[in-house]
C-alpha cells in the first residue's frame, strides 16, 4: 500500500503476552495476495518477545498500540477500530491466521453493491503449543454457508475472523468489556442489528486450538466457563431480543437444556 493512501482493509489484532503466535498471525497477513491494508496491533502488555515481533513484521503504515487498564482482547479491539481507516474492518486473534488468498477473495465480495457484512467457511487447525514449531494435530475445514444466519440469534457459529464489515456499519459499536465469554456473539449480534452477514465462498480463514495443553487457550479460564457462560447467555438475550417467535422459543430450548426454565417472552 502506498504510503498516506487510505487502505482498502483495517485488520485490528488484540495481542497478549503470545509472542510465538503473534509472528505466526502477522507473517499470514504478510504473505496475503492483497496488500491494500493495514494493522492495528493492541497489546493490553509489553515483552521484550512481542516487542520484537512487532519490529519485525509491522510496517510504516501500521499502528502498534501498548494500552493501560485491564487486560481482555474487547478494550484492545475498541481502541484498535478507534484508529482503523480502512473501507473494510477485520478483526484477528493473535493466535489465529489467514490464508494468502483470503483478503484477495474478500476484497471481490466487499466492492459488490450494497454489501455491508461478509463471513467465509473456517479451517479448525489443533496443535500442541508447547512443542517446538507447534507442530499441528489435526485440520478440518468446517463450512459455515449451510447454515442459516438466522441461528446466530440463538448461538454463535461464526467465529470472529471468518467476518468482514464495511467500517461505516460499525459506527458507534463496542465490544462489551465486561462480559466474561461471548463477547464476540455480543459484538456480532449488534452488527446484525443493523445489517445480516452474508456467506462469501472460498475464504481461507484458519482458527488455531491448543486442546492438548488445558489453560493454554485464551477462554479456558474458570471465569469464562460453567455458570458464568449461561449468566452471559442471559445476558446478551436479554440485550439483543430474538426477531421471531421461532427464534424465541429456540433460545427457550437452549436454556432449558441446560437446567434453567423461562418463559418464552423472556427471550
Amino acid at each position: 500500500m502506498p504510503p498516506n493512501t487510505l487502505p482498502f482493509f483495517s485488520i485490528v489484532m488484540a495481542t497478549h503476552a503470545r509472542a510465538q503466535t503473534l509472528r505466526r498471525a502477522l507473517l499470514s497477513l504478510r504473505q496475503q495476495t492483497c496488500t491494500d491494508y493495514e494493522v492495528l496491533l493492541v497489546a493490553d502488555v509489553l515483552d521484550a518477545d512481542t516487542a520484537q515481533v512487532t519490529a519485525d513484521l509491522l510496517g510504516a503504515n501500521d499502528i502498534f498500540i501498548k494500552r493501560n487498564g485491564a487486560p481482555g482482547p474487547a478494550e484492545s479491539r475498541n481502541l484498535g477500530l478507534q484508529h482503523a481507516r480502512g473501507e473494510w474492518v477485520i478483526f484477528l486473534d493473535d493466535d489465529d491466521t489467514l490464508l494468502p488468498h483470503h483478503l484477495q477473495t474478500l476484497q471481490a465480495h466487499c466492492e459488490a453493491p450494497g454489501a455491508q457484512a461478509l463471513f467465509t467457511d473456517v479451517t479448525i487447525v489443533t496443535e500442541d503449543r508447547r512443542q517446538p514449531g507447534m507442530p499441528e494435530l489435526s485440520r478440518q475445514v468446517v463450512p459455515l454457508g449451510g447454515v442459516d444466519v438466522n441461528t446466530l440469534w440463538v448461538k454463535n457459529f461464526i467465529p470472529l475472523h471468518c467476518l468482514a464489515y464495511r467500517r461505516t456499519l460499525l459506527q458507534g459499536l463496542r465490544f462489551d468489556t465486561h462480559l466474561a465469554s461471548q463477547e464476540d456473539w455480543d459484538w456480532l449480534l449488534a452488527v446484525c442489528s443493523r445489517a445480516m452477514p452474508v456467506y462469501v465462498p472460498g475464504g481461507g480463514a484458519v482458527m488455531h486450538k491448543d486442546f492438548v495443553n488445558p489453560g493454554m487457550r485464551r477462554g479456558q479460564q474458570e471465569s469464562s466457563n460453567n455458570t458464568t457462560v449461561v449468566q452471559d447467555f442471559l445476558h446478551v438475550y436479554r440485550r439483543w431480543p430474538a426477531p421471531t417467535p421461532e427464534l424465541k422459543a429456540a433460545r427457550g430450548g437452549l436454556i432449558q437444556s441446560v437446567g434453567l426454565a423461562l418463559p418464552v417472552d423472556w427471550f
